[in-house]
């Protein structure tokens, strides 16, 4: 099995004191957390430039959760590092208050398993020997440069407020019912494909854009409960 190696980047700031988990009850997981098996390194761009790191080896049971500015990349890039490669022993249950902070977020993940790391990128991190010393700071600067790219796609929706009728039209068209919801579901799937790829909406700086697309997401989500409750 592969043991992770704590990395030895450059010195970087002093992160300790942004790991928000001890404001949280600390809990004995109800199984083992295994961190030289795999981590998993999320990240939800949060409102006023900021970005939520949350370090778990599941996606269950936090060991680190912190919010600092998206474009400090050497505090992020330090951050990274400790989520990746430091020991911890100090898990939080308290999933929600996180998930909350989460909720109608933009939000991916990357997975550190058996000494690779799979990125929500088009592009991957090198996983090659002496590699590792640098792996939080191209997360810092992919989650940075990531961030302005979708600040750039979003402005472009903005553009003369056209996309927002787009987006009235969608609510409407999730919001039709035939009385059947299983058919109401199914017959969606493809708009619904859709619009989750354009989650990047959720950091839009124009309101109306913003809480329209909240408001088909929060349809969508209804439409697939009630799917599910039929169908599971």
């Amino acid at each position: 099995m592969f043991r992770f190696k704590k990395s030895e980047p450059e010195s970087g700031p002093d992160v300790s004191d942004l790991n928000q988990i001890r404001k949280h009850k600390i809990i004995k997981p109800g199984y083992k957390q295994d961190l030289s098996r795999q981590r998993v390194i999320e990240f939800a761009y949060l409102p006023d430039d900021q970005v939520l790191l949350l370090g778990s080896m599941d996606g269950q049971y936090p060991y680190w959760a912190s919010v600092t500015d998206v474009r400090d990349t050497e505090t992020n890039a330090e951050i990274l590092n400790r989520i990746l490669f430091d020991d911890f022993n100090e898990f939080t249950g308290t999933w929600p208050d996180f998930s909350g902070m989460m909720w109608h977020r933009y939000r991916r993940r990357f997975l550190l398993k058996d000494g690779k790391i799979t990125t929500p990128f088009d592009y991957g991190i090198s996983s090659e020997p002496g590699q590792s010393v640098y792996w939080g700071r191209m997360m810092a600067g992919s989650i940075h440069q990531h961030w302005r790219q979708l600040s750039e796609l979003c402005r472009y929706r903005e553009l003369d407020g056209r996309y927002l009728e787009y987006l009235k039209e969608y609510l409407k068209m999730m919001q039709t019912n035939t009385g059947d919801d299983v058919r109401n579901y199914e017959d969606k799937k493809i708009l619904i494909r859709l619009i989750e790829s354009e989650d990047y909406l959720y950091q839009s700086q124009d309101e109306k854009i913003r809480k329209t697309y909240i408001k088909i997401r929060d349809v969508i989500g209804d439409l697939y409960n009630r799917y599910m409750t039929i169908v599971r």
